[in-house]
């Protein structure tokens, strides 16, 4: 557990603002769902996109539009890489259970990713914005223990923007990255990126049993519902915008 994490305090508004700047220039983006999220703490759980470039713009977007931000959980390999201080930077801390117990005892807003590395380097037989959770349970069990609510988020468009072009293996470096191999993508086209926050979702039915399976199996299912559901919607949405530009570019040819 490390203590010195709750002395850290958001950067200014405006010094995000003027950082992703650059950002905004290149990516779009539309946000669903905003009035869904409350004032209260939530654990905000989402898919993670490949290469994860979605996570400024998703952390940014939530600071300005609601005012809330969110402390991100890293996997461990994240801390010996050296964008670790950065992460630690914007408010991310290592996703181990003491961290987690010690945000949300001191009410602070959460935001994971059960896929982590097996999402944003997701190999080419995967399919876009699958989520890769496999049997984890963590995120549940923690939110169960501390009676926290889930807020259930999905985001579509990145993977329609690279081609996987093959996958790299990483076998020289097994056991130091949660992944066998490295997925190598080439740009495709630019997309709008769509953002969508669900209905938050109690866990103070379970009285705080964490050690329940399966109790935290049927949190994890509610959770990963919401969001494969949330995810189906954005789909649809990226599509029909694609077809409409599809029609106009054919019309005009």
């Amino acid at each position: 557990m490390d203590e010195d994490i709750l002395s850290w305090t958001p950067p200014p508004l405006e010094a995000m603002n003027k950082l992703l700047t650059p950002y905004y220039g290149l990516f779009k983006y539309d946000v669903m769902g905003l009035e869904h999220v409350p004032a209260y703490p939530c654990f905000y759980v989402m898919n993670h996109s490949l290469y994860g470039f979605e996570m400024p713009a998703f952390i940014h977007l939530l600071y300005l539009e609601k005012g809330v931000f969110v402390r991100g959980l890293a996997d461990h390999f994240h801390w010996i890489g050296p964008h670790g201080p950065l992460l630690r930077q914007f408010g991310a801390v290592d996703g181990s259970r003491p961290n987690v117990d010690l945000l949300m005892r001191n009410k602070q807003n959460i935001l994971v990713y059960p896929g982590g590395g097996q999402e944003i380097l997701k190999p080419k037989t995967a399919m876009k914005y699958e989520l890769m959770w496999k049997e984890r349970l963590g995120f549940a069990r923690m939110a169960i223990k501390n009676r926290y609510p889930i807020m259930p988020c999905a985001c579509v468009g990145n993977e329609d923007m690279l081609d996987i072009i093959f996958d790299l293996p990483l076998s020289f470096l097994k056991g130091s990255v949660p992944v066998s191999s490295l997925p190598v993508a080439a740009p495709n086209s630019l997309q709008k990126i769509y953002f969508w926050f669900g209905e938050p979702i109690s866990t103070e039915e379970y009285g705080g049993d964490a050690d329940n399976t399966e109790f935290a199996k049927e949190v994890r299912d509610k959770t990963k519902a919401a969001i494969e559901k949330g995810g189906e919607g954005l789909l649809r949405l990226l599509r029909s915008g694609k077809k409409v530009i599809e029609e106009l570019k054919s019309f005009l040819a």
